[in-house]
């Protein structure tokens, strides 16, 4: 077994990176922060919105666990005939797996603040099994959200051939790239950040944690998939939701006019409603998704213009209380998948609702 004269939690690790949640590090910098310029935010409301932070955010992880293991067991009931539903099974496999590294990462978090004993150093082991995992699968929820809404930014653009152009074949390729472009990156963290086990000086025993290597490898990674996953595919996949958004909202008002203008027929009606229905459906979970994730996106940029929101400067504390709020948000996006799919689908309603024996007390609709 390989121990180390001691352990120095939360100063041997340390990421340079602004989506990086630094509030235990920020608490060890106090008098480094205070020697330099008195924080605006105080160190009583500091903490509260610390605490408070965390352990919505922890509740949140759970009730996301359990909503999108439903969403996924009900679309494998409703079963996979519409490409669309294989897209929204996805989306629940990638918000469940972001839920459960979520909040085993605040669990460890947790564990840092009530200064809990355990056999491992819950700091550094939560940044590389949680952090990074939940960054890739985050990435992955929101370029699988961008997808959705690309294709049914395509269905409203070539109705007559968008079966053509997306295939089941596509769908599920389209997919699987997704999710290998996303999560894959995350795990290179651990080339440079190896588990040991090491001598706890408070503790006094030998406990595992996780200690970085001291080589230039270990920079250019680490700074790599910083940049890939708080730069490159955040605002990459913001920008096409923002975009396919748009075009959505103009989408349903043609929908609109068309199915009051030129349908007389029940048939062609019933089709354009629920095409209608599945814009609906797609374009909530795009506003969704932008109303969740434009504020970490906010966060990400203040630095480059108020330089006072450096994690060392007068701003520090607002900085590090900003991204716990902004993971909460994250987190919320996570969870509403099923309330949407409850609301607009009917044949999701039906099929979820007999899962606990019950009928559904809504007429069915015509969205499937």
């Amino acid at each position: 077994m390989e121990t180390e004269s001691s352990l120095n939690t939360g100063t041997y690790i340390h990421f340079e990176s602004a989506i990086t949640v630094n509030t235990t590090v920020a608490t060890e910098r106090e008098m480094r922060i205070t020697n330099m310029v008195k924080p605006i935010l105080s160190a009583e409301v500091h903490d509260a919105l610390v605490m408070f932070s965390t352990w919505t955010g922890f509740f949140a992880t759970v009730v996301g666990m359990f909503s999108n293991a439903l969403v996924i067991v009900t679309y494998a009931k409703v079963g996979f005939s519409d490409t669309i539903n294989i897209s929204y099974s996805a989306l629940g496999i990638s918000d469940l797996s972001t839920s459960v590294f979520r909040c085993w990462g605040t669990m460890c978090y947790i564990l840092v603040l009530t200064n809990t004993k355990v056999p491992f150093d819950p700091l550094s082991v939560g940044i590389t099994t949680s952090f990074f995992p939940g960054q890739g699968f985050e990435k992955t929820t929101a370029f699988l959200t961008a997808f959705i809404a690309l294709e049914r930014c395509l269905c409203v653009q070539f109705p007559l051939h968008v079966k053509r152009i997306v295939t089941k074949k596509i769908t599920v390729t389209s997919i699987v790239i997704i999710f290998v472009f996303t999560f894959a990156p995350s795990n290179l963290i651990h080339m440079v950040y190896p588990f040991k086990f090491v001598y706890s000086p408070a503790q006094n025993r030998t406990i595992l944690a996780m200690i970085p290597l001291q080589t230039p490898l270990r920079y250019i990674i680490q700074r790599a998939l910083l940049a890939y996953y708080g730069t490159v595919l955040h605002f990459t996949a913001l920008i096409v939701v923002w975009i396919c958004t748009v075009f959505l909202a103009v989408g349903l008002k043609r929908t609109a006019k068309i199915r009051k203008d030129k349908f007389k027929n029940t048939s062609a009606q019933q089709d354009t409603q629920r095409g209608r229905r599945v814009i609906k459906t797609v374009f909530l979970l795009a506003v969704t998704y932008l109303a969740c994730s434009t504020p970490i996106a906010a966060t990400m940029l203040v630095p480059h213009f108020v330089p006072e929101f450096d994690s060392t400067r007068s701003l520090a504390r607002i900085s590090a209380v900003s991204h716990l709020l902004s993971g909460v948000m994250n987190q919320i996006n996570s969870n509403t998948n099923l309330f949407i799919f409850l609301y607009m689908g009917s044949k999701f309603r039906e099929t979820f609702l007999r899962l606990f024996g019950k009928k559904s007390p809504i007429k069915p609709g015509l969205y499937s």
